[in-house]
């Protein structure tokens, strides 16, 4: 399987990028303040996808010979990830390739580059935008790149945290210039014509532009403009569409068109092995979904590594790879259908926050754990609900205020629940609050109360008198016992 354009000429160093020379000056100057053991705030590269913000980040550290960790916020990005994997290297020590630390000692830098961080979840249960701005309020001791194709996605907290460096759209004389390089490299005759109207169709968007390339030339070595197909190139793609022409075409630009869809290729890959016995069968059918495992392999060692590159890879196989292997393609129209997974998932996600919510209210009236209620009490309260009597069930039911809905999931049976509901809604049962135990006391008990503890002092203290003169008592006559005879003391004379 050829390997892809857009990888293998993707720029090495900094000199080979394509963008703007303020640019590339002011990224430059801010890697050499690192390189001198400055510190500095970390860069936001901002702008639309394809204009090389990514590719830039990669080739400033290969130029000066920094490490990569690089993770991409659109799929990875609760808290947990990111103090996991950006914080340890931030400021504990450096990750290499193969996922083992450095000392910092070494001296090296590692350059961490999050990628689309305008994805970043923001909900509490997730938190990592909460996450990134505590852990750039602490200031990392290594240099962080941010990309985003939206920046203002972010809260202006985040945003001031960081140097942003706006990137535009390139225009048709700089993606011309790469796809001749490129056609160059490869021993293809392009007609000029041609490539401008790839890099118009592509608008601003060179990675685009590069694939396109790719799938016009595959297997061509001239290209002439009535190969380019003139249209205004769609951002967004049906992805019905792009299944259509995976299964029923050969034509390898649907690598491209994949790439633009709404869904990361962990979704796509569900997608095509929904539908995918709709339209192959037999030894087609084998080899596809022998390519798809391969694909899904890719995306195995993604969720691992947090290695996004192999994303590409991975998409390129559940697209050309899978299209590709088919002996005939198949005419007339498909029914497809939508992974019936998810569905599944959502009916299990609600399940379980029902279930949740019936443990809270157990934990909650029965004065215990959520884990006790549903180790210990749950299996009773669904006994009693199932087996007794209607009014006994009816009055747990009550007790715990189950609605009808919760006493269907506890019992497993809609009309048992329904029994239940409406005996409590026809003899008018509800849960009655807990009276608080302590009573509030009279006036008159409380100083009564103040009254015996007063007294109870005074005897007290009247015992500790008597007590005391009896113990000197007690000792003057021991030392009158003990002196010489004859002698009078003070004490004595005093009397």
């Amino acid at each position: 399987m050829p390997e892809l354009w857009v990888e293998k000429y993707r720029p090495k160093t900094i000199k080979e990028v394509v963008a703007p020379r303020d640019i590339i000056e002011k990224v430059v100057m801010w890697a050499k303040k690192w390189e001198e053991g400055i510190p500095q705030k970390p860069l936001l590269l901002a702008g639309p996808p394809g204009v090389g913000k990514t590719s830039l980040a990669l080739a400033l550290a290969n130029t000066f010979g920094w490490e990569v960790v690089e993770l991409n916020a659109s799929d990875q990005r609760n808290w947990q990830i990111i103090r996991k994997i950006v914080g340890e290297a931030a400021f504990t020590e450096t990750l290499s390739d193969e996922g083992e630390f450095f000392s910092s000692k070494s001296g090296r830098l590692k350059l961490i580059i999050l990628d689309e961080v305008d994805n970043i979840h923001k909900k509490e249960d997730f938190g990592g935008e909460g996450a990134l701005i505590r852990l750039l309020k602490r200031q990392p001791r290594q240099p962080l790149i941010l990309t985003a194709n939206d920046p203002y996605n972010l809260s202006p907290e985040l945003r001031n945290l960081c140097e942003m460096i706006t990137f535009k759209r390139l225009d048709v004389r700089q993606i011309v210039k790469v796809l001749e390089r490129i056609c160059a490299a490869e021993g293809i005759k392009a007609d000029k014509r041609a490539l401008e109207a790839i890099a118009r169709n592509a608008g601003g968007d060179l990675r685009a532009a590069i694939n396109d390339l790719q799938a016009i030339a595959e297997g061509k070595k001239e290209i002439k403009l009535e190969d380019v197909i003139v249209a205004k190139r769609t951002q967004e793609t049906d992805v019905f569409k792009v299944m259509q022409k995976i299964f029923k075409t050969f034509n390898p630009a649907v690598y491209g068109e994949a790439m633009l869809l709404d869904e990361s290729p962990e979704d796509f890959i569900v997608w095509i092995d929904e539908n995918l016995p709709l339209e192959y069968e037999g030894e087609d059918l084998l080899k596809a979904y022998l390519v798809l495992s391969r694909a899904d392999m890719f995306l195995g060692r993604v969720r691992r590594r947090q290695f996004y590159r192999l994303w590409r890879y991975a998409s390129y196989l559940m697209t050309v790879g899978v299209q590709q292997v088919k002996s005939k393609a198949k005419g007339g129209w498909t029914r497809y259908q939508k992974p019936n997974i998810w569905q599944l998932l959502i009916q299990f996600k609600d399940r379980r926050e029902k279930f949740r919510k019936i443990l809270e209210k157990i934990a909650k009236y029965s004065h215990m754990s959520k884990r006790k209620a549903s180790t210990e009490m749950f299996g009773y309260i669904r006994a009693l609900l199932s087996k007794a009597d209607i009014k006994t069930a009816a009055s747990v039911a009550a007790f715990y205020d189950f609605t009808e809905e919760e006493l269907a999931l506890i019992t497993g049976n809609e009309k048992r629940a329904k029994e239940i509901k409406e005996f409590i809604r026809k003899h008018k049962l509800h849960r009655v609050e807990e009276e608080s135990v302590e009573e509030k006391a009279s006036a008159e008990e409380v100083e009564k109360e103040i009254e015996e503890r007063l007294k109870k002092a005074e005897e007290g203290k009247s015992k500790e008198k008597k007590a005391e003169k009896k113990k000197k008592k007690t000792t003057r006559k021991k030392k009158r016992e003990e002196k010489p005879s004859g002698v009078t003391t003070l004490e004595d004379f005093f009397g």
